[in-house]
Formats: structure tokens, sequence, C-alpha cells
């Protein structure tokens, strides 16, 4: 099973997975087992679906990694998210229903929880037909998997709570969910706008986290209100919104450190990696390892080191079943995930460096851990090695460190 990029859609390519309709993902364009019509290619691109599961004789291994049920509790929470937020906006409500996405929350977690590769597959919801919901809910996802990683730390840091409790991550998934629910209100143009805003339009865009605030407070727990409030407040300071003294209306600095309440720490790394890797109106999605490279080298003071380095070891620069090309020529598939040396997972060779397909990729697999003379050098022609040096120098690092 390989993940293949749209354009890359070959004749003969038979769907591993059924790929869902983007407004309405109980129902799907087409189900597995199906060859892949040429003639569908213009219609996938046009709804933004960016990749397909295709079949691979030398692959089928993989499927069993991948669990449907991740997918269908995902659909589920968007489903809630998108139902809810359409009645709040059209005014059929003007309340958050919260027993509803409590109840998703809980299976998706509970999911989670159970399974042992959710983490290295990390199935995002790309391909549905509204940005914000699907963010919101991508960031529930992965803030989830996130708060299973750091679950010490969450003790340590809610001291005052048992340590049941501080485990607990409903509020994490419920604040996630609604952290940009006041978007809702900003109107289109300027949320979608192409170009670069106005001093005045970042005004309104940073008022979103206050404007969900006061839209939840009350209606949800506390901590799952502070989230929508904070998340956009950064560890070394420097975010938004503004704090104001309720005494003497004076302005206060952003809250910063340990100031912000851990369950924000994790929504805001979660929220920033989402963003980036999801295609928009003014964006084309950028890969993975681009995206945490970034991140590393230009948001380091975003975020608590503690969660980023758990963030980093959760998170594959090369998501398992990507198709990509060795700097020995070898078109290879990513078949394993090494959070100890994340750049460097296991492969599994397709073809060689003159293009001619293996007799038998099985015994071409490659730990690129063990291999200091090879890296992989592009995606889909696109040169990475750049973006894989912050990556790099901290594996070297953090093996030091547990030196």
């Amino acid at each position: 099973m390989l993940r293949v990029p749209v354009e890359k859609i070959e004749p003969g390519m038979v769907l591993a997975r059924p790929i869902p309709v983007p407004n309405d993902p109980r129902r799907f364009l087409l189900q597995r087992g199906v060859e892949i019509p040429l003639d569908l290619i213009p219609r996938l691109k046009q709804l933004n679906i960016r990749e397909v599961w295709i079949r691979h004789r030398d692959l089928e291994f993989l499927e069993d990694l991948i669990d449907e049920g991740l997918g269908e509790r995902q659909r589920e929470v968007y489903l809630h998210v998108r139902r809810n937020f359409e009645m709040i906006m059209g005014g059929a409500a003007s309340e958050i229903d919260v027993q509803h996405f409590e109840s998703s929350i809980a299976a998706l977690f509970d999911f989670l929880k159970k399974s042992s590769t959710g983490n290295v597959l990390l199935q995002k919801l790309d391909a549905f037909d509204n940005y914000l919901m699907s963010h919101s809910t991508n960031v529930c996802y992965l803030s989830l998997l996130l708060g299973l990683k750091v679950d010490r730390y969450l003790i340590e840091e809610r001291q005052f709570k048992r340590a049941r409790d501080a485990k607990d991550l409903q509020s994490l998934g419920l604040g996630c969910l609604l952290h940009d629910v006041g978007k809702m209100f900003i109107p289109v143009e300027i949320l979608n706008k192409p170009g670069r805003l106005t001093p005045e339009e970042t005004q309104i865009i940073q008022r979103h986290p206050v404007d969900g605030f006061e839209l939840v407070k009350g209606r949800v727990p506390a901590n799952a209100a502070q989230i929508v409030l904070n998340h956009h407040q950064r560890y070394r300071g420097g975010g938004y919104p503004t704090r104001v003294d309720s005494r003497s209306g004076k302005e206060l600095p952003p809250l910063e450190g340990k100031q912000i309440p851990i369950l924000s720490r994790i929504a805001t790394i979660c929220d920033v990696y989402d963003a980036a890797t999801t295609s928009r109106v003014y964006q084309v999605a950028k890969p993975p390892v681009q995206v945490l490279h970034e991140m590393r080298t230009f948001c380091q003071s975003f975020f608590d080191p503690q969660i980023a380095r758990a963030f980093y070891q959760i998170i594959p620069p090369f998501p398992i079943g990507q198709i990509v090309t060795l700097s020995n020529g070898v078109e290879a598939a990513v078949v394993d995930f090494n959070p100890k040396y994340p750049v460097q997972p296991k492969v599994q060779g397709l073809r060689d460096p003159y293009g001619w397909p293996y007799s038998d990729s099985s015994l071409e697999e490659i730990d690129l851990a063990l291999h200091s003379d090879l890296e992989i050098a592009s995606i889909n022609g696109v040169d990475v090695r750049p973006f894989q040096l912050s990556q790099a120098t901290a594996e070297v690092a953090g093996a030091v460190a547990l030196a």
C-alpha cells in the first residue's frame, strides 16, 4: 500500500482505502478495490484531495498497520463540529453542543489509547471541504496523541489534581475542537484573503481567541475554555491576545512560559503544525519534513521545550507509505518510523536508480539509521535535504543527552 499524490496516479492503480466525499464524510467517492478512473483526477484535485492510498503487491503488510476505525472516529468528530458550527453561524443555535462533542472525543481518545500505530500513521483529514472544521478536528486528534505522550508532564504540571484526573484529556480534546470557534465571526473575505493582511485586518483576526472564549466560557470546562483563549500565547512571550487588568484597565503583557496552562501549550504546537501542513485558499500545504524543519528553526520560542521534544518524537517527517527518492537514486517507500532518528526511517526499495522495478522489493529494505552514506534526497522531485539539517542536529543532541 502506497500514498500516491493525485497527480501521480497511473492507469491500473487500485484503491487500498476508500475516498470519502468531502462534504459528506459518511459517503465515499470510490470504494477500496476499485481501479481509479483517470478522468476522476481533475475532480479529486478540485476537492483538494492531495493523495490516495493504492494497493502495491510488495507492501500489503502496511494495510495491517492502518485500522480504519481511526478514520471513522475522526469523521464522526468532524461531523459533530460541522453540524454545530453551521447551526451557530446560521443562527439556529446559540450554544455549543458539548455533550455530543464529548462523546465523540471519548470514542476517539479510547481508540488512540488502545492503538499502537496511530502515532505513526497520522491520518489527518486533508480532504474535507471546510478548513476551519477539518483543522479543528485535526488539532483535536494531534493533541490527544501528544497528551498521551506527555502524561507524566501533565501530572507534574497539574499537581493540584489527582494523577488520574491530571491525565484526563477530555478537556484537551474539547478545547482543541473549539480553539478556532471565534473565527466564525470573522468576515470570509478577511479569513480567506490570499494577500498580506492590513494592520486593521490583522487586528480583526487576532480577536478570534477572545471572541471564541466569550462564546464558550461557562458552557465548557474552564481548562477547555482556556485553550480557546490562549492557543496563540507564545512560550517565550510575544503572543496574543493582549491582556487587560480588570481593575485599572491597563494593558498587561501576554502570558509566557509556565504562566500558560499546559493544555494550551499542547494545543499551540498542534495548531501550528496542522495549519502549515494543510492547503488553504491562500496557501499550498507544505510537506511534514519542511514544516518540522521550520518549526525547529523559526518557531522554537513558540513552544514549551518539553512538549516540543515529545511532539517531534511522534510526528514522522516522512509519513508511512510515502514514496521518496534516496541520494543514490533509488525510489523507495517509507515503511517504518524511527522516533529516535526521525529523518532516517526504514524504507523499502521500489525501483533501482535506472527506474527498473525490483523483482522482490521485500529484499530491498534499508534502515537509513544504519547507513550514514544514504539519505532521503527528494519527494516528488523536490529536494528535501535542506529541511533535514535541523532535525539531524537535534537527533545528535538527543543521542548525546541519553549517553
